[in-house]
């Protein structure tokens, strides 16, 4: 048989069977789902009866229910009987008043018993009355003030359900009839349209492949740009400039975990606007608690991470940026229209791996330089760089013919407390006095160990006064130090301080160095817990004219 011969008889075998399997099935369903749907509505009818008979002034004139009962059952197209607690029938829409007076009770009606008991009653019954099969509905609303109740019932002849069925049933016959003509009509169009759609495969997959090289060129472009980039700042921008391009289905955004552990900051962000917080803890995102990635929507949940905005209806994606062990942060993404496909899904794992190996890198650079730059023991900068800096900010100072002055720091008689107390507490005295500088200088000051106990701050644009009430806070802070080691007091620890100004004391580094080193001793020899102001030596040749 043909190609084209199958595309033909196999979806009108298949739609002869289905038509027929239809019909088998289609009574049962349907008088379980149009019964079901027809009690449902029976039962609203119902409710909306209690409530307009609760609505009724004199609730005991028959004749005044029985009225509500005939314009809520024409309202609704059904019949509505109101009944009283004790089974007595106060009104009936398909019953005129003197007949609904000679009503007998409805107590021992299954739906009036069941709606006694359980709120709700249902039953299919003949109905002497009218002498038809009908479908009963009541429902016994309960009055919370007086604790007495009333039931109603709402009731239709299961005739016309049988008659919706039996409509249904044509309904679906003739569809099929004409499912099968069009599959007939339409396999003979598919036969010569299966080339044309071999074609649009073919080019489908052609341009998969297209995308799939654009973005593997493109992930090498910004492999290759971060691996440049010398801070994580400047690795943001040019991920917030390709993201865009390389994803353009999805927002996203890089949070980075802080040194301290227990936050993270949005790096960046890409696409719509972020629908998540800029700063959050690690217990808030549900893949840095399981450790991999994490997708919003699964197994027909839709469970987003407590850091996103919890309304958010798109799927969304965290995968933790993860290089040589260490977390360093996550990458986040959310489609922008529907649902992300496994294409984007591996797309934005590679797209974080990428990511993540880069920002370590510059991770692992910075904390390098760092250790370079930085006294282990105190994290103040070491004394190699601040002559460094000292030689810029004095070039920068001089072409601004701006201030800047120099504080050389000596811990007193930290030798005698050195082999007093061990070389521990002497580490804790040192570390005490390196945090009381970090937390009183400004931005712009450079604080430095020079070595041993000595520090040595360099301050610009500062001016004479403002350098001396600094080296004179930084004695008195010290002073203030209460210190402990193994529950056991360390005594008083006080600082001396040298103070030297550029240009007045001098106008080279090595030179105002020279000069607050002496202004240091000065203090020394003035009894130490002090600051002294260095003097000026024109004869030295060093003082700027």
């Amino acid at each position: 048989m043909k190609l084209q011969h199958k595309i033909i008889f196999v979806p009108l075998c298949i739609m002869t069977m289905m038509v027929v399997l239809c019909y088998l099935l289609i009574q049962t369903y349907l008088k379980t789902q149009l019964v079901g749907q027809i009690e449902i509505e029976l039962e609203r009818l119902a409710q909306s009866a209690i409530e307009s008979f609760e609505s009724v002034a004199d609730q005991h004139d028959t004749r005044i229910v029985d009225d509500l009962a005939d314009r809520l059952g024409q309202a609704g197209h059904v019949r509505i009987t109101i009944i009283a607690p004790d089974g007595t029938v106060l009104g009936d829409s398909e019953l005129p008043h003197d007949e609904v007076l000679k009503t007998d009770s409805h107590s021992t009606r299954p739906e009036v018993l069941a709606a006694i008991d359980a709120g709700k009653g249902i039953s299919r019954r003949h109905s002497t009355s009218i002498n038809q099969d009908m479908l009963y509905v009541a429902v016994r609303k309960q009055n919370v003030e007086s604790d007495a109740y009333y039931i109603a019932r709402a009731s239709m002849p299961l005739t016309e359900v049988s008659l919706a069925v039996g409509k249904l049933r044509w309904m679906t016959f003739i569809a099929g009839c004409v499912a099968l003509c069009v599959v007939i009509g339409l396999g003979w169009i598919a036969g010569h349209m299966v080339t044309k759609a071999v074609q649009r495969e073919q080019n489908v997959l052609e341009q998969r492949v297209s995308d799939r090289t654009r973005e593997i060129s493109t992930m090498q472009t910004m492999s290759g740009l971060l691996n440049a980039c010398s801070s994580i700042e400047e690795a943001g921008a040019v991920i917030n400039k390709i993201m865009p391009r390389l994803v353009p289905q999805m927002s996203g955004a890089i949070s980075v975990i802080k040194s301290s552990r227990n936050r993270l900051d949005v790096l960046l962000s890409w696409g719509q606007e972020w629908p998540g917080r800029k700063i959050f803890t690690p217990t808030e995102c549900w893949s840095l608690r399981k450790g991999h990635q994490y997708f919003s929507k699964m197994n027909d949940l839709h469970i987003p991470c407590p850091h996103m905005d919890q309304d958010l209806q798109q799927q969304s994606v965290c995968i933790p940026l993860i290089a040589q062990g260490d977390t360093i942060g996550v990458f986040h993404a959310v489609s922008n229209e529907g649902d992300l496909n496994e294409d984007d899904l591996q797309l934005a794992t590679s797209v974080a791996e990428q990511i993540g190996l880069a920002l370590a890198n510059i991770q692992l650079r910075d904390n390098l330089r760092e250790q370079a730059v930085r006294d282990p023991l105190t994290t103040l900068y070491n004394r190699r760089y601040m002559l460094e800096v000292f030689e810029q900010m004095l070039a920068r100072a001089e072409r601004k013919q701006a201030s800047l002055a120099v504080l050389m720091i000596d811990i007193d008689h930290f030798k005698l407390f050195n082999d007093t107390h061990g070389h521990d507490a002497g580490d804790l005295v040192l570390s005490n006095v390196a945090s009381e500088l970090k937390h009183n200088v400004r931005i712009e000051d450079i604080a430095s160990r020079y070595g041993g106990e000595e520090f040595c701050l360099v301050c610009p644009d500062i001016e004479t006064e403002q350098a001396v009430a600094l080296a004179e806070k930084l004695c008195e802070c010290i002073r203030q130090l209460d210190l402990y080691d193994r529950q056991k007091s360390l005594g008083k620890v006080t600082i001396s301080a040298g103070v030297a100004m550029f240009p007045t004391h001098a106008v080279s580094v090595e030179h105002l160095i020279k000069r607050s080193d002496e202004a240091l001793y000065q203090a020394k020899a003035q009894g130490r817990d002090r600051c002294v102001l260095a003097q000026a030596k024109p004869e030295d040749g060093n003082v700027a004219a």
